[in-house]
Formats: C-alpha cells, sequence, structure tokens
C-alpha cells in the first residue's frame, strides 16, 4: 500500500496529494450517497408516537373516568345506607303503631330511593353499563335502584298509609291472633302483592359481577322479596285461608299436636310420647292439656276400632299403625300420619280433628333461638342451645323410667313444648321484620328436614301446606326423584341418640337402554361406646327381649326407591350374628307405588351395618336426593 495512504497516528491534512478540482458532490447527482435513501432500522416492538399518545391520552381519560365513577359510586352506596337506616326507623314506627310518624318515614324513604334511581341514571353511570368488566354491576345498581324505587312509590307508600296505626303487636295478643284485623290488612296487602312480585322476580333474575358491595346489597334484597313473594303470589286465596284455619267467625277448629321423640326414632320422626289438642276459635288458641300415647291407644284398642290401612302398609308397618297411637309415624308419609290419627282420635274421643302437627326437639330448640329460653317445672332452663339434647337425652339420664307411673321425663317433654309455643306466641307481637322472616326460614327449613309437619283435612289446605314445604309428603314426581331411608326403632327404648345414618350413592353409570345406574351403600351405625351402655338407665338402652347386649340396638329399615326406579342386587352385611329366631327375612314389596325393600337390623356398640344394593334410575331423570329420618342431631 502507497505510504500516503497507511492509516498514521501523526495525520496531517498537508500530507495528501494534489488533487484535480472535482464538480460538488452535493450537487451533482452523480456523486449522490447510496445511503441516503437508507433509514436507520427501527427497534422491534416500539409504538409510533402518534398511536403512543393516543393511547396516552385514552388511558388518562379512563383514569379520570374511574375516579369519577369511584365517586359517583360511593355515593349511591352511601343513599343506599342511609335507606337502609330509614326502612328501620320505619319499621320501628309501624310496630309502635306510629301512624303520622310512619307516613313521614315513608315519604323521606321514597326521596331518597327516588335520588339513588336519578342518580344512577346519570351520563356516568350510563358509559360505564358499556364497560366489558363492570357493566353488570352497573346495571345491577340501575336495575336495583329502579326496584328499590318501585317498591317504595307503589306497593310501601299505598301500604303505609292504609295500614299506619296498626301495630304489629296487636296482631298476636294473649294466645290470640286478631283476625279482625287481619281481615282489614288483606285487602291492603292484597292491592301491593303483585309490584312485590314483580320486583322481586326481576332482582331473582340478577347474575353477580364482581363488585362486592353491589353484590353485597343484591343479596341483602334478594333473600327476604323473595320469601315473600312465595308467600304473595296468591295473597287474597292465603288471606282466606289463614281466617279459616284460624277459626274466623266463630268456627272452632280443632289441631293435634304431636311432640316427637327421635331417640326412638320412627320412619316418619320419632315415638310420639305425649299427644296435645289445640283449639282455635276467632284466632284464640286454647291448648289443651296432652295426652299419653297409651291412653289413645287403650281407648282405639278397647273399643275394637282402628284407622284403616292398605294391604301394603299392613305388610310393611304391622297392625300397630291402625290403632297404636304411637305408631302413627311408623309411615314416612305424613299425609297418611295425618288421615290415620283423625280416624283414631275420632275412634278415641268421639272429635274429628281439623289438621295434625307434628314437631321434634331440633324444631324446639330453633324456635327457642328466636324466642329465648323457658324454664321446665324442675328448674332447668332450655333454651336454642340445649333444648335437643336435654329433651333427647340428658332428661332420660335425670329420670330414667318410673316403674310407678311417675313419667317425669313425660311431663318434662310436655311441660317444655307447651311453654315453648307459649312464648312463642307471646314473643310474636314484639317481632320485627327480621324476626318474621327469620320465623319463616326457620319453619320452612324444618319442613325440608322433616322436623315440623302439618297435615290438613281440607284438601285446599292441605294442598296450601304442601307449597309451604312443610307437608311431610313422600315425593311422588318422577322428574323430583327422592331415594327414601327410613327407620323404625324396635329396641323399645331411648338409645337413637346414638343412632347415624348416612347414605353413599356412587357414581352414576349410564346404560344403553338410557338408564342410570348406582351402586349404594346406606350405613346405620351405632356410637354409643361399652362404658355409655354400662351407665345409661334401662329407659335408654331398651327392653326388647332380644337385644345381645345393653348396647345392641334393634332396627327396621326402609329402602324406598324413587318413583319408577328400581332396587336390586340387595344385600345387608352384617357384622356380627343374630339368633336365628330374632331374624327376619328381607321383604320386597310395592309401597305408595314405590320399589320398596324392608329389613330387621341389630347393631352391637361400635358396629357399622350396612345394606348395599343397586339403583337403575328411569331414562332421562337426574340424580336423586337421598330423604332420611329425621335422627336426634340435626
Amino acid at each position: 500500500m502507497p505510504a500516503h495512504l497507511r492509516p498514521s497516528n501523526d495525520f496531517d491534512i498537508a500530507d495528501l496529494p494534489d488533487s484535480p478540482d472535482l464538480p460538488d458532490s452535493t450537487n451533482h447527482p452523480d456523486f449522490a450517497d447510496p445511503m441516503d435513501d437508507v433509514q436507520p432500522p427501527k427497534p422491534k416492538g416500539t409504538i409510533p408516537r402518534p398511536v403512543f399518545t393516543a393511547l396516552m391520552v385514552i388511558l388518562g381519560c379512563l383514569l379520570v373516568f374511574g375516579v369519577i365513577f369511584s365517586v359517583a359510586a360511593f355515593r349511591v352506596l352511601g343513599k343506599m345506607d342511609t335507606a337502609k337506616a330509614q326502612a328501620a326507623a320505619l319499621e320501628q314506627s309501624l310496630l309502635n303503631g306510629e301512624a303520622d310518624q310512619a307516613r313521614v318515614q315513608t315519604s323521606e324513604l321514597t326521596g331518597t330511593l327516588t335520588s339513588m334511581r336519578d342518580s344512577v341514571h346519570g351520563i356516568i353511570w350510563d358509559v360505564a353499563s358499556f364497560f366489558p368488566l363492570i357493566g353488570r354491576d352497573v346495571s345491577n345498581a340501575q336495575t336495583l335502584a329502579d326496584c328499590a324505587c318501585d317498591l317504595s312509590q307503589n306497593a310501601l307508600t299505598p301500604l303505609v298509609n292504609e295500614i299506619a296505626g296498626m301495630r304489629l303487636a296487636d296482631l298476636v295478643v294473649e294466645h290470640s291472633v286478631n283476625t279482625e284485623m287481619l281481615g282489614s290488612m288483606r285487602a291492603s296487602v292484597v292491592a301491593v302483592s303483585p309490584v312485590l312480585v314483580t320486583n322481586a322476580q326481576t332482582i331473582s333474575s340478577l347474575q353477580p359481577g364482581i363488585i362486592g358491595p353491589i353484590n353485597d346489597k343484591l343479596t341483602l334484597l334478594r333473600n327476604p322479596l323473595s320469601d315473600a313473594s312465595e308467600l304473595l303470589k296468591d295473597a287474597d286465596h292465603l288471606f282466606g285461608m289463614a281466617l279459616d284455619m284460624l277459626g274466623d267467625g266463630g268456627q272452632t277448629r280443632t289441631y293435634v299436636l304431636l311432640a316427637q321423640t327421635n331417640a326412638e326414632i320412627r320412619a316418619g320422626g320419632g315415638f310420639p310420647g305425649s299427644v296435645g289438642m289445640v283449639n282455635v276459635t276467632n284466632g284464640y288458641a286454647e291448648l289443651s292439656e296432652f295426652h299419653s300415647v297409651s291412653e289413645i291407644q287403650g281407648i282405639v284398642r278397647g273399643n275394637g276400632l282402628g284407622a284403616q290401612i292398605s294391604p301394603d302398609e299392613m305388610q310393611a308397618f304391622g297392625e300397630g299403625l291402625s290403632n297404636d297411637a304411637a305408631s302413627v309415624t311408623y309411615t314416612p308419609d305424613f299425609v297418611r300420619s295425618g288421615q290415620i290419627a283423625q280416624q283414631q282420635w275420632s275412634a278415641a274421643y268421639g272429635t274429628s280433628i281439623d289438621g295434625l302437627i307434628a314437631m321434634d326437639p331440633v324444631f324446639l330448640q330453633r324456635i327457642l333461638a328466636l324466642t329465648g329460653g323457658v324454664v321446665a317445672f324442675d328448674g332447668m332452663e332450655v333454651n336454642g342451645e340445649n333444648a335437643a339434647p336435654e329433651l333427647l337425652h340428658n332428661v332420660y339420664l335425670r329420670y330414667g323410667y318410673d316403674e310407678d307411673g311417675g313419667d317425669e321425663e313425660d311431663l318434662f317433654f310436655n311441660d317444655v313444648a307447651h311453654k315453648s309455643f307459649s312464648k312463642l306466641l307471646d314473643t310474636m307481637g314484639e317481632f320485627n321484620l327480621e324476626a318474621f322472616s327469620a320465623l319463616w326460614n326457620t319453619i320452612r327449613q324444618s319442613g325440608d328436614d322433616r322436623r315440623f309437619q302439618v297435615w290438613m283435612a281440607n284438601g285446599e289446605q292441605e294442598a296450601f301446606v304442601r307449597d309451604m314445604g312443610v307437608s311431610g309428603a313422600i315425593q311422588s314426581d318422577v322428574a323430583a326423584p327422592e331415594l327414601g331411608v327410613y327407620v323404625n326403632d324396635n329396641t323399645w327404648s331411648k338409645i337413637c341418640w346414638y343412632l347415624d345414618v348416612s347414605t353413599d350413592l356412587g357414581a352414576p353409570q349410564q346404560n344403553a337402554d338410557g338408564t342410570t345406574t348406582y351402586h349404594v351403600t346406606s350405613h346405620f351405625r351405632n356410637t354409643i361406646s361399652p362404658e355409655a351402655a354400662a351407665q345409661d338407665s334401662d329407659y335408654v338402652t331398651g327392653y326388647n327381649p332380644l337385644k345381645r347386649d345393653r348396647s345392641d340396638m334393634i332396627e327396621t329399615i326402609y329402602l324406598m326407591a324413587p318413583m319408577g326406579a328400581t332396587i336390586t342386587d340387595y344385600v345387608v352385611n352384617r357384622p356380627s350374628e343374630i339368633a336365628a329366631d330374632a331374624l327376619l327375612p328381607d321383604d320386597h314389596l310395592a309401597l305408595y307405588g314405590r320399589d320398596t325393600w324392608h329389613s330387621r337390623i341389630q347393631i352391637l356398640a361400635g358396629e357399622d351395618v350396612t345394606i348395599s344394593y343397586t339403583l337403575t334410575m328411569p331414562a332421562g331423570v337426574g340424580a336423586p336426593t337421598v330423604c332420611t329420618s329425621p335422627s336426634c342431631h340435626g
């Protein structure tokens, strides 16, 4: 390379050779730099500046809008809290019969709800309703506000104008329902019930969103409105039946009250240790003395008159279902229990009854949780926490069985049952709307688990109690399948405090013909310990001479397939041997149109007798629910 082209650390422009004059390359096309049109590569993923700017503007707007919407939302929630406080004050005025004050408070409440409705229909809320994440919440808030305003304007206001001045405390006084007052309320409630039902259905149809406070308000309104809606769908008919059942117009209605103990379990409840009669005239309820079932049984059998039962019932339950008042709930169908009790009562006392009401200690405990406790004749306080164990077990440990006929445990049960219902009637006049809702939910829950059951002789009234879910009727609808697992105690005892019953349905298996098969196991466990069996009184452990030791339980089991289903491969698995003369063959029959098996089992302390079987459901029918006799532990 020539010396003048070699790089040098001492380079100087003077070292360059002379060169001829060249055209100005910046102006001559022949000397254009080929790199002039080549742009430097852009970094990958870079957003063009105009797009970036636009995004920042949008995000800024969203942020500002979010702040504005949050402020607006909190203002609306604040109005809802104000409305809740106003409603509570209004409720108290209605309870106290303060008519003028109630009307003023209704107007204030309506004003708050109207303002809230106007707020959630402003431009901010309308725009927010289109946002993908919170759109449902905004729509829910708008619907809730619309419904609340409609309820206040078109249901609450006219209702308060009509009934303000009527104190709820005056509706139930000294065991008497004021039927005249109830009749006066009838037209007012009937007039506004369509508004309540419509809005309850609207709110019930809303699906929760993602904003917690709005979901909380949705839940707060949905449950009580749904309960009220169910009651008032046919308000006029409901009031008419209620007045008739209360003996309005000077009529007297007679109801038999069964106080049952699940410690001696029955398929439809428990042993009815005592039976009371309630006469109701013009709303006044008079609870007579309780009768022992042995007294009724003696009269019925002495007269040679029993209730009419079917051949299938005779095969399943024996003659006792007909003529033994202690066995009236041997059948799991409380409708049949009511019909049989009516015939027995008529045979014993020559009196026709209008209805049968059955309850157990778990139901009494739920009632006492609402009303407060009572003190029994022996000084024991029975309340919403201890009623079930006191009535089902502890009383038998204290008193055992009096061979001379004192029967303090029956007196204790009768005394607590009588005082509990008296306490309920006395307390209802002080109930607020929340307490009435709690009472309604308690009745519904106790109807579902068969701890409170009602049968009415009048067919229309029976249909009403069925709709309420307290009829105790066995399920006959193929589309609502119910597997029945029922128990009748034959230990002659109160040992079922220690009985535990459960059923494993198993996984469904689809068959080629469209039916579904379940491999089911029902468990019957005796949880008594040998120590408890040794210490408990004979009255608890039982007197049946077939018992193998003090811990032994003797039970008759009934397994009823759902309507249209079948039970096959039926096997009773007994962990210990039973004497040949005590062992009864398993029996297969059709009972109330349902495929049924029943067996006699014996269970020693700690044992688990299982019954395994195959349940085949009709095509197109879903999984069954399992209905079990109500045990001591709710």
